[in-house]
């Protein structure tokens, strides 16, 4: 435990040690089974997409807004997960979100038209998934610190196992029960997050407490204990990181453009290659699957090791992601498009593995749940929008 005093605003600040491990490993277990099942689940979105077209009878483009809703809600409830998680704590916000898009997998087959749908599997479920994705960086964040790199990297290859995971899981379901049936099975499984979140036990010191001094007369101290939460709606439309943080400011920045063109990609290219003649065109997604798992593992090892800086490994990831993509337009071989599925892979899973790192770097850990929630608010506007755009010029 360690004490620190603010000369200016006349505070102390107590901070407890991290435990980095100890309980904090089935801290990271329940992340982890939790992202294996949600980020499975959201990726088997695309599989359900036709049947669910042609239940509504309705176009493929008003169909594609299922999952550009669900996606897009997903990182645009940020600002909405951090006020959560500061007024509730995680564990709390986690099985109640749990509970929620479990329910909404239920409902939703049952709604008569799809812009009800839309409603409940797009934005309530959108929201219910980020509430459980985002929030369980924050409480990892609480917990490990040395070894946050590679707490972090195993939690995020465990989504990455997901989703190469429940793709053939939710195939066979649909080919087998039907596409109701099969929301069904994946909402019994998503409410195991409810399970899995009862474990997120909260630290005994959550927050840094801060004390302030009222007074100070006669060699005595009289304090008076600053609260850590502030009321929801506050928590939410505080953006203050933003001005006081240029280079946090330069990093949301940065977020939204690199998610403006992150699902581009994995549109477009099994449409290209299909238009190019090759049948296998799936393996090609599932290959940068498979392969930034491992990746993700090894981006979180370095980070521990302090081999680089987690915010220049980004940057090299994205200097590395623009050549490759550039280079893909020559590619009209199969051969040749699996070689580029396997590199691609590379700076895929750092723009997934990094970023929790290099924002505890640049805020710390204290701020790091405010910035996880603009930050993702950012992302959100550029997954949305990029997409959108992409597809009026394709």
């Amino acid at each position: 435990m360690s004490l620190k005093f603010d000369s200016e605003s006349k505070a102390y600040t107590i901070k407890k040690r991290k435990p980095d491990g100890g309980y904090g490993w089935i801290i990271l277990l329940s992340i982890s089974l939790n992202n294996f099942i949600l980020v499975g689940c959201m990726y088997s979105l695309g599989i359900l997409l036709k049947d669910v077209k042609n239940h509504f009878e309705i176009s493929q483009k008003k169909a594609n807004l299922l999952p550009s809703f669900n996606i897009g809600f997903m990182f645009l409830s940020g600002p909405l997960t951090s006020a959560l998680a500061a007024q509730f704590g995680c564990r709390k916000v986690i099985m109640l979100s749990g509970l929620v898009h479990s329910t909404m997998y239920i409902i939703s087959p049952l709604m008569p038209n799809f812009n009800l749908m839309l409603i409940s599997f797009g934005l309530v479920g959108g929201i219910s998934y980020g509430c459980t994705l985002l929030t369980g960086f924050i409480i990892l964040v609480e917990y490990f610190d040395t070894k946050l790199g590679i707490a972090n990297g195993l939690a995020v290859a465990s989504s990455g196992l997901g989703s190469f995971a429940f793709a053939p899981l939710t195939g066979f379901l649909i080919s087998n029960f039907g596409w109701q049936i099969s929301m069904y099975t994946l909402g019994a499984m998503t409410f195991l997050c409810v399970f899995f979140g009862a474990f997120l036990k909260p630290l005994k010191i959550d927050q840094p407490k801060t004390i302030e001094m009222e007074n100070f007369q006669d060699g005595k101290i009289v304090t008076r204990e600053r609260s850590g939460i502030i009321n929801l709606f506050k928590e939410i439309v505080n953006f203050s990181l933003l001005i006081e943080n240029k280079s946090y400011a330069c990093i949301a920045a940065c977020n939204f453009f690199t998610f403006f063109a992150y699902f581009i990609p994995f549109i477009y290219i099994p449409i290209r290659a299909n238009d190019l003649g090759i049948e296998n065109y799936s393996w090609i997604i599932g290959v940068i699957g498979m392969a930034n798992i491992p990746i993700r593992v090894l981006f979180g090892f370095l980070c521990d090791r302090k081999f680089l800086r987690a915010i220049h490994m980004n940057s090299f990831c994205l200097l590395v992601a623009t050549i490759l993509l550039f280079g893909y337009y020559y590619l009209n071989d199969f051969k040749l498009q699996i070689i580029f599925g396997l590199f691609f892979a590379l700076p895929m899973a750092g723009i997934n593995c990094l970023p929790t790192k290099y924002l505890v770097d640049l805020v710390g850990s204290e701020k790091f749940r405010n910035a996880n929630g603009i930050t993702n608010l950012f992302r959100g506007l550029g997954a949305t929008i990029g997409p959108f755009i992409a597809g009026n010029f394709a």
